[in-house]
């Protein structure tokens, strides 16, 4: 069970303007999304949320959400683990959700801060999307997981479906900061030897998908292979 916040709490939260944040990175943050005015947008960007929750694994451990935006999943993630850290470009209102919330969360400003191997699990929430590098990003946050460290990621498809969605919700012309989509994302992490151990398709699991979420483990841990039942 994930910890939700009211539209109403998400504009509060991000009411006041930070240093440098742009429409773009507000964008990004998907900030217009979790205050968007139809519910339907914002039960989509929670579920998204949910199957990330689902497919975490035990808890226990240390874990890090890389590009925390806003922090809406650091509160879960805080109940879940012993250690948490965080890290964004912007990590103002997350921090001021973080202190609200009473959890302790480590903010850090660049991966070097957090030790290598020392990670049980990466969260990356749509976001990979939107950086450059992929292969690079995947091996520096692949070295900061330990013996069983998985990943769990989800992004968007990109597909037909996916770019009607975004014009009725009214971003029609936004979406040009997505270097990719998740299933080049997929393809990337198994490139470098990861495997898919669970999946999701959102918003239903036998529809065209929006979102799809992965976990992936090293190849030879886990299961191995990707469950007949996931698409």
């Amino acid at each position: 069970m994930i910890e939700k916040l009211s539209r109403r709490a998400v504009l509060e939260l991000t009411a006041e303007p930070l240093a440098g944040l742009s429409p773009d990175d507000r964008d990004e943050m998907a900030i217009p999304s979790y205050g968007h005015a139809n519910p339907l947008i914002r039960w989509l960007m929670w579920r998204r949320y949910a199957a990330v929750a689902a497919l975490m694994g035990p808890g226990g451990g240390t874990a890090l959400e890389f590009g925390c935006g806003i922090g809406l999943f650091l509160p879960t993630l805080a109940r879940a683990f012993a250690t948490v850290y965080a890290i964004d470009l912007f990590p103002g209102y997350a921090e001021r959700l973080a202190t609200r919330a009473g959890i302790a969360v480590r903010f850090v400003p660049d991966l070097s801060d957090v030790p290598d191997g020392a990670v049980d699990l990466v969260v990356a929430a749509d976001v990979l999307e939107h950086v450059d590098d992929l292969p690079g990003w995947v091996a520096r946050l692949g070295a900061k997981l330990g013996p069983g460290g998985r990943f769990v990621v989800s992004g968007p498809t990109e597909g037909l479906l996916y770019r009607m969605g975004r014009v009725a919700a009214g971003f029609g012309g936004k979406g040009h900061y997505h270097h990719t989509n998740i299933d080049a994302i997929r393809r990337t992490f198994e490139a470098a030897g990861w495997v898919v151990t669970a999946a999701r398709r959102l918003p239903f699991p036998f529809a065209p998908a929006l979102f799809k979420v992965f976990r992936f483990e090293r190849g030879g841990e886990g299961s191995g292979s990707l469950p007949k039942t996931t698409p």
